[in-house]
């Protein structure tokens, strides 16, 4: 799972990973001797996802989609790496050949929905975070991510439907806080949207975020100006 790269989302990409199982059994597992490989190769690239190490994340990918090519969520991995690198087009990519195995997985679903929001894409991306939400109601990035394009086009008040439902599901995500604030303050609700950002801050500092605390305190007091 991933965040767009907008307004105060500041989460990165460990988010996006942390639901995804350490050790992956295809649709049809190859012989016991290529399986071993095809995990081990996955494990290593999900442990450099997590540590940075994108370029070395796509190479062990590589081999794990070589040796298992029906393996999507190794294809859906490399294409949220190729996008810490930048490598749009490429990532989107991948989403794509994952979603051809499984139309069903809704990770690859909000990933290509982020690589089309910043390739201007707005529309296909708002239908691929619908699409997210069809499949697994309880996706809470598709909603905040969703939202984050509803305020952007100027439907706040369903940015504001879709930053509700993201709290309900997680009450601790600091970014919904913050960007419903500001949807709150775009509304003309100042009061709400302190109360909004403040608990951001909080959620932020609790988490150790300190860039996020700091820009949402920035925002408190233009807010408050």
């Amino acid at each position: 799972m991933m965040y767009i790269k907008q307004a105060i989302a500041i989460l990165g990409i460990t988010s996006m990973i942390a639901g995804i199982p350490a050790i992956v059994y295809a649709q049809a597992p190859p012989t016991r001797g290529t399986q071993i490989s095809y995990q081990q190769y996955y494990n290593q690239g999900v442990q450099k996802l997590e540590q940075g190490n994108f370029s070395g994340a796509i190479e062990d990918f590589n081999q794990a989609v070589q040796l298992n090519p029906q393996l999507y969520q190794g294809l859906c991995l490399r294409g949220m790496a190729k996008y810490q690198l930048g490598d749009l087009q490429a990532a989107k990519v991948d989403f794509e050949q994952a979603l051809k195995i499984n139309p069903n997985y809704a990770d690859a679903y909000n990933s290509r929905g982020i690589v089309s929001a910043e390739m201007g894409d707005t529309q296909g991306a708002i239908a691929d975070f619908n699409k997210t939400l069809e499949i697994n109601p309880q996706f809470v990035d598709a909603y905040y991510n969703r939202g984050l394009l509803n305020h952007k086009q100027g439907n706040h008040k369903l940015a504001m439907a879709d930053f509700n439902q993201a709290l309900k599901i997680n009450p601790k995500l600091a970014d919904a806080y913050g960007n419903r604030g500001i949807v709150q303050y775009t509304l003309g609700n100042k009061r709400g949207a302190v109360t909004d950002l403040q608990k951001a801050a909080t959620l932020f500092r609790e988490q150790g975020n300190s860039e996020g605390y700091q820009q949402t305190q920035f925002l408190i007091q233009k807010v408050q100006e």
